[in-house]
């Protein structure tokens, strides 16, 4: 199943999430990889130590960020999620910040991982237009028809 699909079928979107820091938003939006059970609680903690330890590394283009950890880490499944903040929040990226676009991921295997999940994702941030749409999005009904328009465009 493609990125689009999955974020689509399992309505994995959280619109205008209220997030007080960068912490807050990994751990509050990663509720779309919780819900679908394709990961662990600590799989959301791994994301935030590593970041406490190893800086931004999710942090991907500007405004966006893509929380994911190593499939050993707590993914049970391959499993996406998108997460628009109500208001931007600072990852520490100068380059970057601040992010108010999260597409998180999760796979269980590194062959997913690299093949399967980081690709689809590059994709969909290659479409300048779709992603701007998406980050204007005033709902989660928003976003899921945006996401339907741009499949049907494949």
């Amino acid at each position: 199943m493609s990125f689009i699909q999955y974020i689509t079928r399992n309505k994995a979107v959280i619109c205008g999430l209220k997030a007080t820091d960068w912490q807050d938003a990994i751990l509050s939006g990663g509720k779309v990889l919780l819900d679908q059970q394709g990961v662990t609680p600590g799989y959301l903690k791994t994301i935030v130590d590593k970041c406490k330890a190893n800086g931004p590394y999710i942090v991907i283009a500007p405004g966006i960020a893509m929380p994911h950890a190593r499939p050993e880490e707590g993914a049970r499944s391959l499993c996406y999620g998108i997460v628009t903040l109500a208001e931007p929040v600072v990852f520490g990226d100068p380059d970057n910040d601040p992010i108010s676009l999260l597409i998180f991921m999760a796979a269980a295997s590194v062959r997913e991982h690299n093949e399967q999940a980081v690709s689809q994702i590059a994709d969909i941030c290659d479409d300048e237009d779709l992603v701007a749409s998406i980050m204007n999005a005033k709902s989660d009904k928003e976003i899921l028809a945006l996401l339907k328009g741009a499949q049907e465009k494949i």
